[in-house]
């Protein structure tokens, strides 16, 4: 997501250290006797990637004592770069997460996922460009001294539009979010 989007996040207020967990990756079966294809595995695995990352950011955020490198598992490229300096910029700052955020929308947009004639999955790289909504009203940045770094007047759902990759595809494992397409913090979800 652009800078200021991405970094939208939201933390626990605690003190204390907490271990990172992640999602489960979905299923990768439908009813009995039917397999969900190649574009509804990709689909599913990328939406779930999505939602971890907003998870994983969470808690760099909002707990210093998390390992920024913690991003790795969620994110790579420009992306993770400027997610890292700016939460280590903000770290210096003595500024945290507080609050949460929601996901009250998010579809994929664009997919590529790697199938053979048969519509089998096939190693190569896997895409997914998503379009999100993300509601931040229980959400802000707060200075040591208690006070917001956040315009108390900015929109209160914002959209990004992040591209996703897997180069283990048809392994989940390697969903990341890469980059995102909108340029400015603060659009609002209904624009295009």
């Amino acid at each position: 997501m652009a800078a200021a989007s991405i970094s939208v996040a939201c933390g626990s207020g605690d003190t204390g250290a907490t271990p990172v967990t992640t999602t489960t990756q979905p299923v990768l079966t439908g009813p009995e006797g039917v397999e969900k294809s190649p574009e509804q595995q990709a689909t599913e695995q990328a939406t779930a990637k999505n939602a971890e990352f907003f998870a994983v950011l969470a808690k760099v955020e909002g707990d210093p004592l998390v390992d920024v490198n913690t991003l790795d598992t969620v994110a790579s490229g420009t992306v993770l770069d400027q997610l890292k300096a700016n939460i280590n910029f903000r770290r210096s700052q003595g500024i945290v997460a507080k609050g949460a955020l929601q996901v009250v929308n998010a579809e994929v947009t664009q997919l590529q996922a790697p199938k053979d004639e048969d519509g089998n999955p096939i190693p190569g790289k896997a895409s997914a460009s998503m379009r999100v909504c993300v509601d931040n009203s229980n959400y802000d940045t707060v200075r040591p001294d208690g006070t917001s770094t956040l315009d108390p007047a900015r929109i209160q759902q914002e959209l990004g539009k992040p591209t996703l990759e897997n180069p283990l595809w048809p392994d989940s494992s390697g969903w990341r979010v890469v980059s995102d397409s909108v340029t400015a913090g603060g659009t609002p979800c209904d624009a295009t």
